[in-house]
């Protein structure tokens, strides 16, 4: 609104511009959203995970998207790929204007922390600074397409996720002539290794051929020593996009969509997964992943122990779920449901949003909501479900070792302590 208010153009009270109609297969052409590709499923090595910096916000800068000038046509245009819209390009547009500076001053951050030592005093206020410009980077991008804001039209936000497509294929075929295997594309990221050790210096290469060709600034987030992209719990031959975890060269860890990035994980589970992790992360680059198995399972066997031993306390099983709808409106009895139910018969209210936290009993109901006036007896806890999902957050790292989902629970869950392997000798859990 500043920017049109320094511009001379009238600000409205109120939106009143009603999308265009579309039929169905235009609809379904245009409103596709990002770019996502597959990943292939199970363990890589050598692997360099490349980013667009700021892609939504840089394509609505460099292509001058803006309300005002998707669908105008002039002298000076160019056109939408696969809307085949015309795009003004005589005037820069209020959106790319505002962008303009906030993207600036962004990257010129980005570009000072990459060339600073770590230890260096101003590299945390510097870094939250780059956080909160891209914050206010990604709003503006939702802001485009959000139907009640002022300046906001959803073709224009089909315009930004049509070039952010177009812009990630022109990536993929730039690596690929580079003799490069892309492994996994999202959005604004890709996933490539080759026959050989990919070193900074050939990744900054690929970078700068990409950068050449989509006028995109680019990053290079690491290398990887290994990473693991996951399938889907119900069909094995699934991937799913955003579900990894993986080790770069420096020795940084790096997980998403595993049970211990996830609010509903109970905080023993999540700091078991994360020890396992950790212990994957400092095993020499030159041995094998499956050489950890047995300090694995002795992490797991330990919080197992502790689980049954009652040696946790309450706090480490609380299971947090966010409040979708009121709870008169749940039509499955769900363990949120259920603890929601108790909260209201005591007087205590959650709106969606909120988030209900529980702990999973024997018997009904199956749950105790934490913030009941009563205290729980610890008798009741069922350990044996919370067995099952440590089971399964173990197979989540186990799996791609080669230890199928039955062998992970009987190493787990079976009473006798010594056990043969494959490898040698379960170490005894204290």
């Amino acid at each position: 609104m500043q920017t049109a208010l320094r511009r001379g153009v009238l600000v409205p009270h109120l939106k009143q511009q009603a999308e265009a109609f579309k039929t169905a297969a235009e609809l379904i052409r245009a409103d596709r959203g990002g770019l996502v590709y597959q990943p292939l499923v199970g363990l890589h090595h050598n692997v360099a995970e490349i980013d667009f910096i700021s892609m939504y916000p840089g394509l609505m800068v460099h292509f001058n998207v803006s309300p005002e000038t998707v669908g105008v046509e002039s002298e000076q245009q160019r056109l939408i790929p696969e809307l085949n819209l015309p795009l003004d390009q005589s005037i820069e547009g209020l959106v790319p204007a505002t962008l303009r500076p906030l993207l600036a001053k962004r990257l010129a951050i980005k570009e000072q922390l990459a060339q600073m030592d770590k230890r260096d005093c101003r590299t945390q206020p510097l870094k939250a600074r780059a956080a909160g410009l891209k914050w206010l980077l990604v709003v503006c991008f939702g802001n485009l397409g959000y139907k009640n804001s002022r300046f906001g039209r959803i073709v224009a936000h089909e315009a930004v996720t049509a070039y952010s497509r177009e812009v990630l294929l022109s990536a993929k075929e730039t690596a690929e002539y580079l003799g490069y295997w892309v492994l996994h594309m999202y959005v604004d990221a890709l996933w490539v290794k080759r026959e050989e050790p990919t070193t900074e210096a050939d990744a900054r290469h690929l970078m700068g051929e990409i950068s050449k060709r989509t006028n995109l600034p680019i990053a290079l987030e690491g290398i990887y020593r290994w990473i693991v992209f996951l399938p889907s719990r119900l069909d094995q031959r699934v991937p799913v996009p955003n579900r990894y975890f993986g080790v770069f060269a420096d020795g940084r860890l790096k997980t998403r969509g595993i049970e211990c990035n996830r609010h509903d994980t109970p905080p023993f589970i999540a700091k078991a997964q994360r020890r396992a992790l950790q212990k994957l992360a400092t095993l020499p680059e030159e041995r094998p992943l499956r050489e950890a198995l047995p300090e694995l399972i002795l992490i797991w066997r330990s919080s197992v122990a502790d689980l049954r031993e009652g040696r946790l306390p309450l706090e480490e099983l609380l299971v947090s779920h966010r409040v979708s709808r009121a709870p008169e409106e749940f039509r499955a009895a769900s363990p949120a449901a259920r603890a929601l139910a108790q909260l209201a018969r005591s007087g205590q209210q959650r709106r969606p949003g909120q988030r209900v936290r529980f702990i999973y009993t024997r018997g009904a109901p199956g749950v105790y909501a934490w913030d009941l006036p009563e205290p729980l007896d610890p008798a009741v806890v069922d350990t044996d479900y919370y067995a099952k999902l440590l089971v399964r957050a173990a197979d989540t790292i186990l799996r791609p070792l080669g230890v199928p989902e039955e062998r992970t629970r009987s190493w787990l869950l079976s009473n006798v302590y010594q056990q043969e392997l494959p490898f040698g000798r379960l170490p005894r859990v204290p």
